[in-house]
């Protein structure tokens, strides 16, 4: 693995004008009238970084559209972005997880929930020599991640991959240090998949905190964990699939449903949506393990929050109009940034929840 070109395509700048940029976490263009008409805004927003690539991308697009629109976004994980909508700090958050009933309870009023990305978590390895697509299921997983497995060269390894000449390196296991969606995905699979994560974990109900933080190594974000891997022979770890493809790491192909091995792909994630698709709400998110041969198991939809009434209505208005380009024509940047196009249904689903924004009088704003 290249870490040169793994840590330079993790730093995902996009340039704009002369002297500007949009970074991991920065979007900060000077706001400028578009094309002579309407009025200067600025958009900040905070919360997952598993969707940061395809917000940065598509937050670019849309300014370089629209630029008198300036959207600041924070990728600074999932609990951020559900706090600080809570406390009225941002116009918007985004979570992997949508907020549940205790969450929504301490927000400043009623909060949208609206599906905005579909995405999927790779099982990233360096192991030198070895290529994409290393076999591996749960309870595999589950015992390397418990810390029962530790050499690349295991038996137990080698029976599910069919590799017998893997090296005799140590297995490093790599976990978020901060709660995630991707640790919740993952963990969920291994709670699906193998009683003896179960019994280890002692639940059988997923956590965005990782459940056994003390094996392994812990890394901030998905940033964080692409970067200990990328720079660690033997290293394993879950990140966003978007970071994985952009680093140029290694993936595993995980076990499914249907028993077979997929690695992860914009098609294959894409499967995992449109199976889910027909009952997917904010209370019914989950879409691990979801049937299909060609189905990627580790799936998720992200989730942008926004408040219903909007203080101010130029605000409210210009949210419903970046979102509905976000789950538009954004959608167009998703495969080649390793997500998938979010299914029709689903983009049914996300304007419906748009078309509820109203002013400060209860009134529903019109973009």
């Amino acid at each position: 693995m290249n870490k040169r070109v793994a840590i330079a395509a993790l730093a995902l700048v996009v340039p704009l004008a002369a002297g500007t940029s949009i970074a991991a976490g920065q979007a900060r263009p000077a706001a400028r009238e578009a094309n002579g008409s309407g009025k200067a805004i600025t958009l900040d927003g905070a919360g997952a970084n598993s969707i940061d690539p395809f917000f940065q991308r598509v937050f670019y697009d849309y300014h370089q559209k629209y630029s008198n629109v300036t959207i600041n976004y924070s990728p600074a994980g999932s609990s951020v972005g559900v706090s600080d909508i809570q406390q009225g700090t941002v116009a918007f958050g985004d979570s992997e997880i949508p907020m549940a009933a205790k969450d929504l309870a301490l927000a400043k009023g009623t909060v949208l929930q609206l599906p905005v990305d579909l995405g999927g978590v790779a099982i990233s390895y360096n192991v030198p020599g070895v290529p994409s697509g290393l076999k591996l299921d749960a309870p595999t997983l589950a015992a390397i991640f418990e810390g029962l497995i530790t050499n690349w060269d295991s038996p137990a390894i080698a029976q599910v991959t069919g590799e017998s000449n893997l090296p005799n390196l140590r297995i490093v296991p790599v976990h978020r240090a901060d709660s995630s969606g991707p640790g919740w995905d993952l963990d969920e699979y291994l709670i699906q998949n193998s009683p003896n994560w179960v019994a280890k974990t002692g639940t059988s109900t997923p956590s965005k905190s990782w459940p056994l933080a003390k094996v392994g190594v812990g890394e901030q974000l998905n940033s964080g964990v692409a970067t200990y891997i990328s720079n660690t022979p033997g290293a394993i770890g879950y990140v966003e699939y978007g970071y994985a493809l952009a680093a140029g790491f290694t993936n595993a192909a995980v076990r499914n449903s249907s028993g077979s091995y997929v690695a992860p792909s914009a098609s294959a994630i894409d499967q995992a949506g449109l199976h889910a698709a027909a009952k997917l709400s904010s209370t019914n998110f989950n879409i691990i393990d979801e049937p299909g041969a060609n189905t990627y198991p580790l799936a998720n939809f992200s989730w942008t929050l926004l408040y219903q009434k909007q203080a101010n209505s130029n605000t409210g208005v210009a949210l419903q109009r970046l979102f509905t380009y976000v789950i538009t024509t954004g959608q167009l940047q998703a495969a080649k940034l390793g997500y998938a196009p979010l299914p029709l249904s689903v983009v049914a689903l996300s304007k419906q929840a748009l078309g509820q924004v109203e002013n400060s009088a209860g009134k529903l704003l019109s973009s």
